[in-house]
């Protein structure tokens, strides 16, 4: 990028700067930084730049009585960043169309980029392709296993290199089965890309357009999916092997925080399995598994997991399915697969399978510990005769095994609802909740909720517990003065902290007359953020 133009776009940050940390803006004082912008656009011969500011300032002008966030002027502003990191051209006309029609992928942005991290969403806006932005690498370090991106881009600053911050994260990134990192920077010395790929970028490039980044982080995607298909297939049988167990756990736990909704684990066994290797051969055993595994892919649904835990033994994980439901699916595919002829090494054979099953309805316990469950319930199913399903004995989360009984303790829990819209938001607010609850060693149990008539339909809101109840201004469906009104009128016993990216005084003195404890602004900033939350969770204890 000439360095005209740099200094230009460095003049637009600062003022954007600026602007985060202010009140919303009217139009007519954004049409005078544009002017000015516009201005020294042409003094530098840059006609497309001055042309898309005069379309800008005709857009803000249009809404006179409107009042601009900065987060709001950051969409509008997409069109004209593209001039300042494509010259000129249209990057999405180079992409194919194909393309747009391809994987969905999610993407990680980190860094403190708002602008380049806006025109590349914008530009690349027509793909399926989910953006998520995290300015702060400290919190996506800790924020990058919940969200198990496709790839990872990460924008540094010149001074940022010796960050140890950054050096966190990307070792973390290294850590993860296989996570593609590029690294965008408008460092262009050879010391700085020698730099990112020595703290183990895949790829260190200079602020490309959207084209160029599109075609380099779509061939990392599909290198990490050739990679995951290795690593994580079972070769004979064709379905994940016990390498991808965590990250299922990982996502139902997840599901299980944010929702209430169980899930069930079911482990299962092929019975006299070692009889049909003795007679028939190791080669019809290998079909017998093979059989088994097409079978439980094509009777499960979409969402479900289907895992070869190793030897004759399959774990299926049944997703947003409660115990009793579980029970009658496997059942029937007990049945179904009994009732099946296997073509094995010239041989026709019947097999049947006998099933340990636990509900997943704890988010705080292990997975060793439901798969203790689990294969305890399969030992009986075995010691009954095989061929047939048994239940985990669990009362109210409660194994009645004393070997698996979870760890009982004296600590009352924090609860916490995180009522937003946006992912992210919840995924980072949950992770500073972890983050505390281990501070004070204490437990934490964490719901997620993308608006507010799903949490005033949960189990949770029913229960009437103590709980801290964090609440997006603004969702579809329901908003969050709507939610709070409901709290107070039933007088629900919870601590309501507000969230919003309106900064008008009276919005916020709106809320606080209607009940809310706390009221934050977004952006957030994380201090300000946690010692708000710390307050309220120490008021829940009182």
């Amino acid at each position: 990028m000439d360095r005209s133009v740099a200094s230009l776009l460095d003049r637009i940050y600062e003022q954007y700067e600026r602007w985060r940390a202010g009140p919303p803006l009217a139009g007519a004082e954004l049409a005078q930084f544009f002017n000015a912008v516009g201005r020294t656009a042409a003094v530098i011969g840059r006609s497309d730049i001055t042309a898309e500011v005069e379309r800008l300032i005709h857009r803000l002008n249009g809404q006179t009585e409107r009042q601009w966030t900065a987060e709001e002027v950051l969409m509008e502003m997409v069109p004209l960043l593209r001039c300042f990191y494509e010259a000129g051209k249209a990057a999405s006309s180079t992409i194919p169309f194909s393309h747009r029609q391809g994987p969905r992928a999610t993407i990680l942005l980190c860094g403190n980029d708002p602008l380049f991290f806006a025109y590349v969403c914008g530009a690349l806006q027509p793909l399926p392709w989910r953006f998520m932005t995290i300015p702060s690498f400290e919190q996506a370090a800790s924020s990058m296993f919940r969200i198990s991106p496709d790839c990872m881009i990460v924008s540094v600053k010149e001074e940022e290199w010796e960050n140890p911050d950054l050096m966190v994260l990307l070792e973390r990134a290294g850590q993860r089965p296989y996570l593609p990192v590029v690294i965008v920077s408008k460092d262009e010395r050879k010391e700085g890309r020698l730099k990112g790929y020595e703290l183990g970028a895949d790829d260190v490039i200079a602020c490309p357009a959207a084209d160029e980044l599109f075609v380099r982080v779509r061939r990392l995607v599909e290198k990490k999916r050739k990679i995951d298909d290795l690593v994580l297939i079972d070769e004979l049988t064709g379905v994940y092997n016990r390498k991808y167990l965590p990250q299922v756990y990982v996502r139902l736990r997840s599901e299980l925080e944010r929702s209430g909704t169980p899930s069930c684990l079911a482990l299962l066994d092929l019975d006299h399995f070692k009889q049909i290797n003795d007679r028939f051969g190791h080669l019809a055993g290998d079909a017998v598994l093979r059989k088994l595994a097409a079978f439980l892919r094509q009777h499960t649904r979409g969402g479900d997991t289907v895992i070869r835990f190793g030897g004759e033994e399959f774990i299926v994980w049944l997703a947003r399915t409660s115990r009793s439901e579980a029970r009658a699916v496997l059942e029937r595919l007990r049945r179904q697969f009994a009732a099946e002829t296997i073509d094995a090494d010239g041989e026709r054979l019947s097999c049947t399978f006998s099933a340990g099953l636990v509900e997943f309805r704890d988010p705080d316990q292990p997975l060793d510990y439901w798969l203790r469950v689990a294969d305890r319930a399969l030992y009986a199913a075995k010691r009954g005769g095989g061929n047939r399903i048994e239940e985990a004995a669990c009362e109210e989360g409660e194994c009645l095994d004393e070997d698996v009984r979870p760890t009982q303790t004296d600590q009352q829990r924090w609860s916490v609802a995180i009522v937003d819209d946006d992912e992210l938001v919840r995924v980072m607010i949950a992770d500073l909740v972890r983050k505390l609850a281990a501070e004070q060693e204490r437990e934490a149990e964490i719901y997620e909720f993308d608006d507010g008539l799903s949490f005033l339909e949960s189990p949770l809101y029913e229960s009437g517990r103590r709980s801290v109840v964090i609440l997006d201004r603004v969702m579809p469906r329901m908003d969050g003065l709507e939610v709070l009104h409901r709290l107070r009128r039933e007088r629900k016993p919870c601590k309501v902290m507000m969230l919003t990216s309106r900064q008008d005084e009276r919005d916020i003195a709106h809320a606080l007359e209607q009940g809310a404890d706390e009221y934050v602004t977004k952006p957030f900033k994380w201090l300000e953020l946690e010692a708000r939350l710390c307050r309220l969770l120490k008021e829940l204890d009182a």
